[in-house]
């Protein structure tokens, strides 16, 4: 007798994709776990993406479905398009967070599902994996670095050690991270990794699989050499307003979570979310431990820390 395998959905969010998207459902369809469907979002493409993805329901002759999910006329932007989806979308025992220009390398799907098999699926589970990246001319860049096993709540504060695409959670995240709050506007990965953290666990596999393209405009901290680390984060967030903007996404998140958190969990959030005061600031200046993973990124946090921006 055969078992039916976990269910997954595929969420895929896109938006003017037209270009790289015909090769990631091609590796979506290749994938070897049959037991999945495919939800596309569209977010209000103005090139030929709904095109590309209606003539795809219309040919695909695989075992995976293709379902094409009411936008209502919305431009929702990212975090939110893929918080739409996990609403819209029928219950499953997974969810994976798919981008419109990955590639999915063919057992994805399959490694994750056979590592979230091996833990407790009434708790909050949140896989990642490692993955590579490569340029828009499909020329590889690098590999994602390779990750601790367990992370604490400081871990997560301010680095995401897992990109969304390689993510897949279960039903108790998304029904405990999504369904049951309003999630803010804080990028759907950290949002859930630091879920997991708080409530359950998260699952760190250091395969790769799946590959990523790196545009110019969205080129983050992991690109920089380190001679050009601590440039790019002090260009960023002291001369930006990515610092206030994570302070704001540190305190919507304890606020959100306020009466679950235990609460060594709460003072740590408080720490960095209360107003600026002079034994706040020492706690910060002197806190006893790393909170990015890279020494420019570590230095650029201090020096914020040290001048009050934050």
């Amino acid at each position: 007798m055969t078992m039916t395998r976990p269910k997954v959905n595929i969420l895929l969010a896109t938006y003017n994709g037209a270009k790289y998207l015909k090769t990631q459902l091609d590796s979506l369809i290749a994938q070897t776990y049959d037991n999945m469907d495919i939800y596309i979002r569209d977010d209000g493409s103005t090139d030929n993406t709904v095109s590309v993805i209606q003539d795809y329901m219309k040919e695909n002759r695989s075992n995976k479905k293709i379902y094409f999910l009411d936008n209502q006329e919305k431009n929702l932007g990212c975090p939110y398009s893929f918080y739409e989806m996990f609403r819209l979308c029928p219950p499953a025992t997974y969810y994976a967070l798919c981008d419109q220009d990955d590639v999915w390398y063919p057992q994805k799907v399959a490694w994750a599902v056979e590592r979230m098999e091996r833990e407790d699926n009434n708790r909050v589970l949140v896989y990642y994996s490692g993955s590579d990246y490569c340029d828009k001319e499909g020329k590889f860049i690098r590999k994602s670095p390779l990750q601790k096993e367990q992370l604490c709540l400081t871990d997560v504060l301010y680095y995401t050690p897992g990109s969304g695409f390689t993510m897949l959670i279960n039903e108790a995240a998304r029904k405990k991270l999504i369904l049951d709050v309003e999630p803010g506007p804080e990028l759907h990965d950290r949002w859930l990794i630091r879920g997991g953290v708080c409530f359950g666990k998260v699952i760190y596999d250091p395969r790769v699989t799946a590959s990523h393209i790196r545009h110019e405009s969205a080129v983050t901290a992991g690109d920089a050499g380190d001679s050009n680390l601590l440039v790019y984060f002090l260009g960023k967030e002291l001369a930006g307003d990515d610092a206030r903007k994570s302070k704001d996404n540190l305190r919507f998140f304890e606020q959100t979570f306020a009466s679950e958190l235990s609460e060594d969990e709460r003072e740590t959030l408080r720490i960095f979310t209360r107003k600026n005061s002079i034994s706040g600031w020492f706690q910060k200046v002197f806190y006893p431990r790393r909170l990015r993973t890279r020494l420019g990124g570590e230095i650029a946090l201090r020096f914020l820390f040290f001048i009050g921006k934050i």
